[in-house]
Order: structure tokens, then C-alpha cells, then sequence
């Protein structure tokens, strides 16, 4: 057959343009056999090559998007007809997949918008072995035709005519037949009031500001929907699969509203274009599942804000979302949200630049990328306890590091320690916290900002810890009354210049490796009894350094302390060692600019530069 260069240009057009065949998702093996079928009955044509058949040569370059390989295969398993359909009829797992299968074989034999005799026969032969009844085969024979023609509209009515059959065959499923089925519709409140439930498969656009009341339901699947007011949900529902939704309004904060308690959104395998307009659900009420989707670019607010019923967010990413709030991505305040298998990039907020939680929440496996914060939390901003409900989290790249992770103590009574208490992630204090003497705390790895002291008689131990004084002035960041034990290694303690530093009183302490500065409120460490400290440097303190009774201080360095005696060290009793420290710049008002010590204790191997009355007195 002798083809002119203008039908080969469109035909070279259509290929290129080809979307998926709703067979491509299916296995090679499956998508072998499904062209070996349609193969067959492109063989059955004497007058034509099957190989000259364009329709056959975009199922299986295009739609199935096989290789060579696997093309020869399809050569090879079509010579044996009989057990191609028979093994072709058991993997057929769905009557969508079967209309689809005659759908391909009509498209393969059409020749002038007719069907010959023989593929015909043929065909009704297989429509018979799959028992596909005959009103569902006609509407299959008229929109094969009409697809050939590329009559869209007459393509639509039929359509329509098979999902009154319950024919599964969606608009998606049919665009490879007729690439210029999918139109533009609009989707307004008179059709929600009239029909209840409304199912849009197409390309949709929202002029208005629709309300879905108890017992309506608006469905959008495997369509593009363009959205210039807002959905407000007052008991109504809300599905959204396979489809994609692009912000066009900026009318609203949000571009879906929840605010009663019987409201439901979906949201499954879905694209969310906000563009910068607003968020995108803001729930009062109601419940909320995300599941597969990706969200991004939303302003104004958290993407997600929920203070509703119950939220689930599964497997779904979040870029570009910002707010001047708490919560760049989710906001969530009620104890039943879950966050899991999550990816975050590019998110910020005041706090909590990706996810702001409260406690009961539950956020594992979540990867944070790049999200920054202004006050708390580049990554997460927990309101209440981190308990085993937060796990499986990693950060790249997130500002500020090291703090990625917050949980906020909250204002309330006394928390009280009487068993053994870990924290290991970084934590806002704001109540008062006492460690009794049967308690112990272990603090590890974790930023602490403190509203209140720590209060301890029991247990301390703090290993690579950045403490600091936020709202607390002229007492001490720590409080030890007759602590049993404290041991703090590679710490640092940062007053603000409003606080002292850890106040000691019969306590003995260990501390290695650490770092006091700003401190004004107090000493660095004050009444220590027999103290062990060890290269630790102590960088101005107004009112002193350290003040103990005996102990060794070895190797450790003062630097711009100030007091009224003994700057740098203030050492009483009748024991005790200061070797091989440095002080700098220690200026006492009276005496021992940098040492104040009583008779009985020893100074081994120390400097002293610019210390003020004198070195050591």
C-alpha cells in the first residue's frame, strides 16, 4: 500500500504523541502475549503486511513500549493462535481489560472507517470466548468507529452510554483511542445540588466557591482540575485519585476547608499545584487521608493546618511550602495525626519548618531536606513528649544544625523524675523540671533552651549537650541540692549574659571537655564540693568562673572573667589542685585576678596574662 508524505508526517505525529496504553503497567510477559493476540488478528488481513499496519505499530512501539527483544518475541509466540488466547483468557484478570483487548482488535482491522468480514468473524469469535455481552460489544464497535474518525463529541456520548452499562472504562483508559477526548468542563454548585454525588473524569475548572453539605460527594479521577475559589466542606466528602489540582484563586487562605466533624477528604496518587496562592487544606473538623501524592508551593500557612478529627499522611512529598506560622508543610494539633514515609524539601516556617506535631503523633521514616526555621525546629516542632512514636528520621542539609528535631515541654505543673528519664532530641524547657533522688536524667546529643532551671537531687548525666538560657535572668541554669551524681563531658553552656551557670551545693560533679560562656547571672559553677574538672574552657563570666570547695581543676582555660575575688578559680577548704590551666584577661575587683585560694592548696604549672590585681593570691 503506497502511503503520500502527508499521512506519513501525521502518522509520524500520532506516534510521537501516543500516550500509554492502559496495558503498559502490566508485565512484559503479559504485554508479549497481549500483542501476539493483536498480531494474530492483524494477520488475518491477506491485502496487508501486518507489519505495514500503523495501528499494530503504535500498540507495540508506543502503547506497550516494547523493545526489539521483546517485539521478536511477540513474532515468535503469535505463530501458535490457540494457546496465545487461552493463556491470554486466564491473565485477563478484569472486564475493563477484556473490552480493552476487542477495543485493539477492532483498531487493528478498521480499513475506511469498516470492518472486513473475516476479522469480524474473528472478533465475535473471541467477544464469544470471553463472554462479553452483546450491548457492551456494540457501544466497543461504535466507539472504535467514531474514534477512527476523530469524532469527539460523538466519542463523549458514548462513553457516557458505558458507564451506564458499568463498563469501567475511563476517559484515561480511552485517550489512547482519541487523543482529543479530554475537554474542559465546569463544575458548579447547581450540579452538586441537583446530583449528590458528582464524578469528573475530564479536565475540570472551578469558577465559584462550592459547598459539599452532609450527603454530598464530589469525585475527581484521572483529571486536571483548575481551581479559582474554594471547596468548603461542611460535612460533605472529597476524592481526589489520580489527578492533578492547580491553585488559581487567591480569595481563600486555603483551597479546601473542612469545618465539620462528618467532612472527609482523599486525596490518593495526586498532584497538588498551589502556586503560591494559599494553602492547600485548612480542617476544623473532619478526617483527612493523603496517600502517594505530592504537594508543593503553598504560602500563607502550613499546606496541611489540621486541628480535626484524625490525619494521615502516607508516602507523599512536599516542596517549596512556606509559612509565617508554625509548620512550613503539616500543622497539626490533634493527638490523632499520623506522618510516615514523607519526603520534605525547601519547607520553612517560625517554627517547625516542615512539621509542627503535638504529642500522640506519630512521624517515622521521613527524609528533611534543605527546610529551615526562624525560631525552633528546622525539620519537626513537637508540642508535648518525644516518646517511641518519632523514629526512622534523617535531615540533609537543614538550618539550623543540629537542632532539626524539637520537642517543647509545655507550661504545666512541676515535672517530676523519679524513675530514669532520656532526652535525645532537642528540647524547650518551660516548666519546671525536678530530678528527685530516686530520678535520674540522661541528656545526649540535644540542644536545651531553658525558660526554667533544672532542678536536680538525684542523677545528671549530659554528653555532647548545648544548653542555653532563653528566658531565665539572675539564677542558675542548673540547680544540683545535694545531687547524688553528675557527670556532664563534651558540653556547652551558654547564659545569654542573663544567667550563672550550674549552682552546686554539697554536689560533687565531674565535667570534661566543655565550654561556659556569657554567663552573668552567677558563677560558671558555684559551691561545688570537690569538683573534677578537666579541659573545660570558661570564656566570660561576669561574676566568676568557678567557686568550690577543694577538688582538681586540670588543663582547663578563663578567658575575660570577672568577680570580686578569684576571677578566674575561688577555692576553699584545705585540699585541692589547679594545674596546667591557663587564665587570660581574669580581673578581680579585690584579690586573685585569677586565683583566689586559702593555704593548703596547690597551683602547678599554671599562666597567667593580663590578670588583674594580681595572678594569684
Amino acid at each position: 500500500m503506497i502511503v503520500d508524505n502527508l499521512t506519513k508526517f501525521n502518522q509520524k505525529k500520532k506516534l510521537w504523541m501516543t500516550p500509554k496504553h492502559p496495558m503498559y503497567i502490566r508485565s512484559v510477559d503479559f504485554k508479549i502475549l497481549y500483542g501476539a493476540a493483536i498480531l494474530i488478528q492483524a494477520e488475518i488481513d491477506s491485502f496487508s503486511n501486518p507489519l505495514n499496519n500503523f495501528e499494530l505499530e503504535r500498540l507495540l512501539v508506543s502503547g506497550l513500549h516494547l523493545e526489539r527483544e521483546q517485539m521478536a518475541k511477540v513474532l515468535s509466540v503469535a505463530k501458535e493462535e490457540e494457546k496465545v488466547y487461552a493463556a491470554l483468557q486466564k491473565q485477563l484478570i478484569s472486564e475493563r481489560e477484556k473490552y480493552l483487548l476487542l477495543l485493539d482488535m477492532i483498531n487493528v482491522s478498521l480499513s475506511k472507517e469498516k470492518l472486513p468480514v473475516k476479522e469480524k468473524e474473528h472478533i465475535e469469535q473471541v467477544r464469544n470466548q470471553l463472554k462479553v455481552n452483546g450491548k457492551c460489544m456494540t457501544l466497543i464497535y461504535e466507539f472504535s468507529i467514531a474514534a477512527n474518525r476523530e469524532d469527539v463529541t460523538r466519542c463523549r456520548e458514548i462513553l457516557h452510554r458505558m458507564h451506564l452499562q458499568d463498563m469501567e472504562l475511563t476517559p484515561l483508559d480511552m485517550k489512547y483511542y482519541i487523543m482529543r477526548l479530554w475537554g474542559t468542563m465546569d463544575c458548579t454548585q447547581q450540579m452538586l445540588v441537583e446530583a449528590k454525588e458528582v464524578r469528573i473524569a475530564e479536565r475540570c475548572q472551578i469558577l465559584e466557591d462550592l459547598v459539599l453539605t452532609k450527603g454530598m460527594r464530589l469525585i475527581f479521577d484521572h483529571c486536571e482540575v483548575r481551581i479559582h475559589g474554594n471547596i468548603l466542606l461542611d460535612g460533605g466528602e472529597l476524592i481526589i485519585e489520580d489527578s492533578k489540582v492547580i491553585r488559581k484563586g487567591d480569595s481563600h487562605r486555603a483551597c479546601f476547608n473542612m469545618k465539620s466533624v462528618y467532612s472527609r477528604i482523599l486525596i490518593d496518587r495526586s498532584e497538588m499545584d498551589c502556586r503560591n496562592l494559599g494553602m492547600l487544606v485548612r480542617a476544623e473538623a473532619g478526617n483527612l487521608l493523603i496517600r502517594d501524592s505530592l504537594i508543593y508551593q503553598t504560602t500563607r500557612g502550613a499546606a496541611i493546618r489540621f486541628w480535626g478529627n484524625a490525619v494521615k499522611i502516607v508516602n507523599t512529598t512536599f516542596y517549596n511550602c512556606y509559612s509565617p506560622e508554625d509548620g512550613g508543610a503539616i500543622m497539626i494539633r490533634t493527638p490523632e495525626g499520623e506522618v510516615t514515609k514523607c519526603r520534605f524539601r525547601n519547607c520553612e516556617a517560625r517554627r517547625g519548618g516542615a512539621v509542627f506535631g503535638v504529642e500522640g503523633n506519630k512521624i517515622t521514616h521521613c527524609v528533611f531536606e534543605e527546610c529551615c526555621v526562624a525560631e525552633y525546629g528546622a525539620a519537626i516542632f513537637y508540642h508535648g513528649f518525644v516518646r517511641a512514636n518519632m523514629h526512622h528520621l534523617r535531615y540533609k542539609n537543614c538550618c539550623p544544625e543540629g537542632a532539626e528535631t524539637v520537642q517543647y515541654l509545655a507550661p504545666m505543673a512541676t515535672f517530676h523524675i523519679t524513675g530514669e528519664y532520656h532526652i535525645t532530641v532537642s528540647t524547650i524547657i518551660d516548666c519546671p523540671v525536678i530530678v528527685e533522688t530516686e530520678g535520674n536524667l540522661v541528656i545526649e546529643n540535644a540542644n536545651i533552651y531553658l525558660n526554667y532551671s533544672i532542678c536536680c537531687r538525684g542523677g545528671l548525666q549530659m554528653k555532647n549537650v548545648h544548653m542555653i538560657s532563653t528566658h531565665l535572668k539572675d539564677t542558675d541554669m542548673i540547680i544540683l541540692e545535694h545531687s547524688r551524681n553528675c557527670r556532664i563531658h563534651h558540653c556547652e553552656f551558654n547564659g545569654m549574659c542573663k544567667t550563672g551557670g550550674i549552682s552546686a551545693s554539697g554536689s560533687r560533679i565531674m565535667i570534661s571537655n566543655s565550654l561556659f560562656r556569657n554567663m552573668s547571672g552567677g558563677r560558671a559553677i558555684y559551691d561545688a564540693f570537690s569538683p573534677d574538672i578537666r579541659e573545660t574552657i570558661f570564656n566570660y563570666c561576669e561574676k566568676g568562673a568557678v567557686f568550690c570547695q577543694n577538688g582538681e581543676i586540670k588543663r582547663c582555660v578563663f578567658v575575660n572573667c570577672r568577680a570580686k575575688n578569684g576571677a578566674g578559680v575561688s577555692m576553699y577548704g584545705t585540699r585541692g589542685v589547679i594545674e596546667q590551666c591557663s587564665f587570660r584577661r581574669c580581673i578581680a575587683d579585690h584579690t586573685g585576678g585569677a586565683v583566689d585560694r586559702m593555704l593548703g592548696q596547690r597551683v602547678i604549672k599554671c599562666t597567667c596574662e593580663d590578670c588583674k590585681p594580681n595572678d594569684i593570691s
